[in-house]
């Protein structure tokens, strides 16, 4: 009975272990907004099935977080995010001057427009805009996450309203010209889901 307790647990085990190795990534020198922390958890998550997903040769993730620490640290408020994708770290920045520095430590660069702090901003605006909202737009969005490729925010969306709220988003504009994307949600998450 004990096996059988002990051998239950290891998936959740092992996922919680690549979920945090890529938290500490998308994360690295970042302060965390309360709206935001949960959701770089499912960033981070992503990012990881990612990596070990999509490339067929072992990454150093040790060594790609790291560089992505080290980076964090050089750029200062230039760094928006880093996360890994074909078994390489990417690193976005606000500075056109900084994507050499990224090129030289290993890392590819993407310039982005919207700095790390505007992004957090960005969801607090979302989510404060969500609550001003009639049922069920509501209760509509599900998650919230930076999207470093395309430097502005992703909203996970009940699959039924996702429309509805891509309406409303890109006519009252509330967060400006910060680009959004959308995806349809699986569902709101849990305490047990981020852990």
């Amino acid at each position: 009975m004990n096996f059988n307790a002990r051998t239950s647990r290891t998936p959740i085990m092992l996922a919680s272990t690549a979920a945090m190795a890529a938290l500490l990534l998308t994360g690295c020198g970042q302060g965390t907004d309360p709206g935001a922390q949960a959701t770089t958890s499912a960033t981070g998550s992503e990012s990881s099935q990612q990596t070990e997903n999509s490339s067929g040769n072992t990454v150093d993730q040790d060594a790609l977080l790291q560089t992505n620490d080290q980076l964090s640290e050089a750029l200062g408020d230039e760094y928006v995010q880093g996360w890994i994708k074909d078994g390489q770290l990417n690193v976005s920045t606000t500075s056109e001057a900084q994507l050499s520095a990224i090129e030289e430590a290993g890392a590819i660069g993407h310039l982005v427009q919207f700095s790390s702090e505007e992004l957090r901003s960005a969801i607090s605006e979302i989510m404060k805009w969500q609550g001003k909202q009639e049922n069920p737009v509501r209760t509509a969005i599900h998650a919230y996450t930076l999207n470093p490729e395309t430097g502005g925010i992703t909203l996970s969306v009940d699959k039924s309203q996702l429309d509805e709220v891509q309406k409303l988003i890109e006519a009252e504009k509330p967060i400006g010209e910060i680009p959004v994307d959308y995806k349809q949600s699986g569902g709101i998450m849990s305490p047990a889901a981020t852990q």
